[in-house]
């Protein structure tokens, strides 16, 4: 997995810097938020920018998980959004980080530590994730930078499923 980084933006007039990743092939690429590449005028700016995140990766690691019946409470008790573009080829729902109140982004940092300390190997279409498995459903998240907290967790329902589980 790669790691946001600092970089000065190379067709701007006047000094600019962003947050980039370099892609599987080494790319660099921009980190964009609310589909926005994020610009800064300084790399003060883009320095504290990449503090925040790390920070909250940081908080993210160090979060206890939940037993799984309180993981499972959780994700019952947050409202999901069901995943449109995917509804006939990979219907889901996700919640994202950003959506919850400060508490409950707490308990989401904790639902994430559970479902990394509980997952199991699955494959979607050959490409392998990790997934919990809780109840009727199965939840997972995708490949976030080293450095990155996870910002979205999706789920769906273990009937009629598209990944394969180890084992099976």
């Amino acid at each position: 997995m790669s790691k946001l980084y600092i970089a000065q933006l190379e067709d701007s007039a006047t000094p600019a810097y962003g947050l980039f990743y370099d892609d599987r092939r080494g790319v660099r690429q921009p980190h964009c938020e609310k589909w926005e590449h994020v610009v800064f005028d300084s790399r003060e700016g883009a320095e504290r920018k990449l503090e925040a995140i790390e920070a909250e990766r940081a908080r993210e690691d160090k979060a206890e998980p939940l037993s799984l019946a309180e993981a499972e409470h959780f994700a019952q008790e947050h409202k999901w959004k069901f995943a449109t573009t995917y509804a006939k080829t990979a219907p889901h729902e996700y919640l994202v980080k950003a959506w919850l109140a400060e508490e409950d982004q707490l308990l989401y940092e904790r639902f994430v530590q559970t479902m990394k300390h509980n997952s199991v190997t699955g494959y979607f279409y050959g490409h392998p994730n990790q997934y919990l498995i809780l109840g009727d459903k199965y939840y997972w998240f995708m490949g976030q930078h080293d450095n990155m907290a996870v910002d979205l967790i999706n789920r769906t329902d273990l009937e009629g499923r598209l990944v394969k589980f180890e084992g099976e």
